[in-house]
């Protein structure tokens, strides 16, 4: 009797199958944000008076219900760029090109800013508020930053000087993401003007004396990957923040904690979960992704082109935009 052999794939949730959720969540978010938000702004008249809104609003409770749908839809949005950050990690390790990959992320941020412009502003040109791309993008070279640090100039003596620099920038970095992004703690300890640019410099001198310190017991290695995870997070996330990218900073913080701690990917998404929800109380739906990522094999899954993957973000958003013009639930302007 002839022995046989039998490989079956892995059970769990591909790549591939994550990409998709990623999708169908971003989907179902700017459904939400674009057309039926418009809609209700549109539906919705001015009142003069809380009595007048109550009255209406008791003549028309499908307005209620649309309303309550949307911020539900909203919270199902928030599904997709946990994901899409895991994605961006799961890539760089093992993309045969971070050139590429690059160009290809760079290439469609710019193609998706004027459908994103259209459909969340209603006009051609507007720099308030850059696509999630761009965010995507910085987080990308983040990484890149990292892995020069830490694999390719590993033991590198010559970047000594740089560990210093690294360890003066950590504060400043760190306490201004606590204090601009967090929603929690911007609401609670509103600092602004002088004292904020004090308490960056207190940050950078508190930090500079304990990492000098701790860094006499690490070798090169360790210093040089302080290093790179420091100086190359807060380039991208100041870089992020200045564009007033989607998620700023803070999306490229969720990227470089997912990469991290990329040997435990469950402890490495939920601790993303937590500073996404630090960055907006709403972001508390990302943990339910926990779900498929715990399910997760590291199998790419069916095979989907890799351009319908980038163009349905700017495709997408065009078209709703397009249907809610048609409607006449949103206009259009240049600037």
């Amino acid at each position: 009797m002839e022995n046989t052999t039998v490989v079956t794939q892995k059970d769990g949730v591909t790549g591939t199958q994550l990409k998709l959720i990623a999708l169908t969540a971003m989907f179902i978010d700017h459904f939400a944000a674009v057309l039926l938000e418009n809609y209700l702004n549109w539906v919705i008249p001015s009142f003069y008076d809380e009595e007048s809104q109550r009255v209406w609003m008791q003549e028309n409770q499908y307005v209620q219900y649309l309303t309550a749908l949307y911020y539900v839809m909203r919270l199902i949005g928030r599904f997709g760029f946990p994901l899409f950050a895991f994605l961006i990690v799961e890539g760089f390790q093992y993309t045969h090109s971070v050139k590429k990959y690059a160009i290809n992320l760079g290439m469609f941020a710019l193609l998706s800013e004027l459908p994103f412009n259209l459909g969340f502003s209603s006009k051609l040109l507007d720099s308030s508020y850059q696509n999630v791309y761009f965010t995507l993008f910085l987080g990308l070279m983040s990484l890149v930053g990292i892995y020069y640090f830490e694999e390719i100039k590993k033991n590198s003596e010559r970047l000594k000087p740089l560990f210093y620099l690294a360890a003066l920038a950590a504060g400043p970095f760190i306490v201004f993401v606590v204090l601009r992004d967090f929603e929690i703690v911007r609401e609670s300890f509103p600092i602004e003007g002088t004292s904020f640019y004090v308490v960056l410099v207190a940050a950078g001198v508190v930090t500079f004396l304990l990492f000098s310190l701790l860094g006499i017991k690490w070798d090169m290695a360790g210093k040089n990957l302080f290093t790179g995870v420091i100086l190359s997070s807060a380039i991208c996330g100041f870089a992020a923040d200045f564009l007033k990218t989607d998620y700023g900073a803070g999306g490229v913080l969720t990227i470089v904690i997912l990469y991290l701690l990329r040997k435990k990917k469950k402890l490495a998404f939920s601790m993303a979960c937590v500073e996404l929800t630090l960055l907006s109380v709403a972001e508390f739906t990302t943990f339910f992704m926990l779900i498929p990522i715990g399910k997760y094999n590291g199998k790419r899954g069916m095979k989907l082109n890799k351009y319908v993957y980038y163009a349905f973000y700017p495709v997408h958003l065009g078209l709703l935009y397009l249907v809610t013009y048609l409607l006449g639930y949103t206009g259009f302007a240049i600037r």
